[in-house]
């Protein structure tokens, strides 16, 4: 017990690495821990942030605490707390989130093992940490109101660096996928990997056929639906164009690793993103509009009766279509939902399935990335003083081994990942999810209750559609688009490709 207690506090107030107090428990690596800290402490975050946009929270503390509004008062948080709900407080939590990770950042900037005395302040201190995170969040809240405009503008362009990022590495593992099943990594033609190739091209191909006429008989209608008919209609037309410039003979000039695998893949991610575009439209709109004609209806009729009964007719008449046309419009624009509440609970869903989402692209796009043309650096042997301070760079003591879950120093060596970059990516996923629960250029609309029910949602997911299709594109006449990543993936007796190697051989170790 006395050797659990003092690896946790060489844990909590030193550089060691966390793990827990089970001596049962499977060895963890050092890397893998940090991370899982770090997450942990995200997740939380991204809770609170979702939760100071619940309706139904704010109402229940206000009904239920005892002396809630003088509370809220005496702590300065404004009347029934409002500064710590609605949008702002999301903006000004994020802006919390994003200055710890920030700091982190230039603090771990070239940071090679975990020996140095910047990588014991990225693996351990966490007693530290969690108190400097806290101060970020609360001193957040003290920030002007004038400051929302600028940071929601930061907040738009972190996002969409961050969804640039991911698109960049879906491309990459399409070209890395094909290269290694056609035998382009190895330097030999593989038949049997290249007959699995195209065999994946038909399935991906015949689900993005039937998700064209899916969308078709589901989102649009003789009648009316033009915007639907415009984004299915243009996206369907870049996958065909992206598909045909895929099988032009030349351009395997600029990329001999070209195939119809990638293009499959990539129009099958163009038809989700085009789906779920779709069904982020907002159904208000059109109830507003529907709303908006019977008033101008019953206003017309009044008129006629007044003027002309005979006249009047033909006016309701008319008006009798146009009513009918934007029902008929409003059914068959978008799907009705199969049951009560569907709306708010696809919106939860949504909201859990976004924060998975976005946890996972982090961690997997700090491991991959030298696909995105960031080096790990690795420290030399001969080094042993490091810059910063002239700490001197030793072997820290495994305090693991005297109790408690048993912690492998994996990164005593060379760093397993780019530190900096970790933290500068938690500062894009941050902003990410900032935007996306803020509606992004529409903040007053953000609702909790409604969350990806919005036409700012609906412009970002076919931005990215048509970014990806362009991204591709690019990859396919610049395979060399990222330094030191080459998705040509050729190989010249035993030379490694840049950005492979011993860098993929070492995530291994994660």
């Amino acid at each position: 017990m006395g050797g659990c207690c003092s690896a946790q506090i060489r844990c909590w107030c030193g550089p060691a690495s966390c793990g827990l107090c089970c001596r049962f428990l499977p060895q963890i690596n050092e890397s893998t821990a940090t991370r899982f800290m770090y997450t942990l402490m995200l997740i939380i975050g991204f809770v609170m942030a979702s939760l100071m946009l619940s309706p139904q929270l704010e109402q229940a503390f206000i009904d239920n605490v005892p002396g809630f509004n003088e509370t809220c008062v005496g702590l300065m948080a404004g009347e029934n707390c409002s500064k710590l709900t609605g949008y702002k407080a999301v903006y000004r939590l994020c802006l919390g989130i994003v200055a710890y990770h920030l700091v982190l950042c230039l603090l771990t900037a070239f940071v090679k093992s975990s020996s140095y005395c910047r990588g014991g302040i990225h693996n351990g201190y966490w007693f530290w940490k969690i108190l400097f995170f806290i101060g970020c969040i609360a001193g957040s809240f003290f920030m002007p109101n004038m400051f929302r405009l600028y940071w929601m503008y930061v907040g738009m362009i972190g996002g969409v660096i961050f969804i640039i990022f991911q698109l960049i590495l879906l491309v990459d593992f399409c070209h890395s996928w094909n290269a290694k099943w056609v035998g382009t990594k190895a330097g030999r033609k593989n038949c049997c990997g290249y007959l699995g190739t195209l065999i994946f091209a038909a399935i991906f191909y015949m689900v993005s056929v039937a998700a064209v006429f899916m969308l078709f008989w589901n989102y649009t209608s003789w009648e009316g639906c033009l915007h639907n008919k415009i984004f299915i209609g243009v996206n369907t037309f870049l996958c065909i164009v992206l598909s045909g410039v895929t099988i032009v003979p030349a351009v395997t000039k600029f990329n001999p690793n070209t195939g119809i695998l990638q293009a499959s893949v990539i129009t099958f991610y163009v038809m989700y993103l085009t789906w779920s575009a779709l069904s982020s439209e907002p159904p208000e709109d059109i109830i507003k509009l529907e709303n908006t004609i019977k008033i101008a209806y019953s206003k017309l009729v009044d008129v006629k009766k007044e003027e002309d009964m005979f006249m009047s007719m033909d006016g309701i008449e008319d008006m009798r279509n146009i009513h009918s046309m934007s029902m008929s419009n409003s059914t068959q624009c978008r799907p009705s939902p199969t049951f009560d509440h569907m709306e708010m609970i696809s919106a939860y869903a949504g909201l859990v399935i976004m924060f998975v989402m976005v946890i996972y692209s982090s961690l997997e796009t700090s491991i991959a990335s030298h696909r995105l043309g960031v080096q790990r650096t690795f420290a030399a042997v001969q080094e042993r003083y490091e810059c910063c301070c002239c700490c001197k760079v030793t072997g820290r003591g495994n305090h693991s081994e005297k109790g408690g879950q048993r912690v492998n120093y994996n990164e005593a060596d060379a760093t397993i990942y780019n530190y900096a970059f970790f933290h500068f990516l938690f500062c894009l996923a941050s902003l990410y999810v900032m935007m996306q629960l803020t509606n992004w250029y529409r903040p007053e609309e953000s609702d909790l209750n409604r969350f990806g029910l919005n036409w700012a949602a609906v412009w970002v997911k076919m931005g990215s559609s048509w970014a990806c299709v362009f991204i591709y594109l690019l990859t396919l006449f610049r395979p060399q688009c990222c330094p030191g990543r080459n998705l040509t993936f050729r190989r010249t007796g035993e030379v490694m490709v840049p950005g492979e190697g011993d860098a993929m051989g070492r995530e291994s170790r994660v």
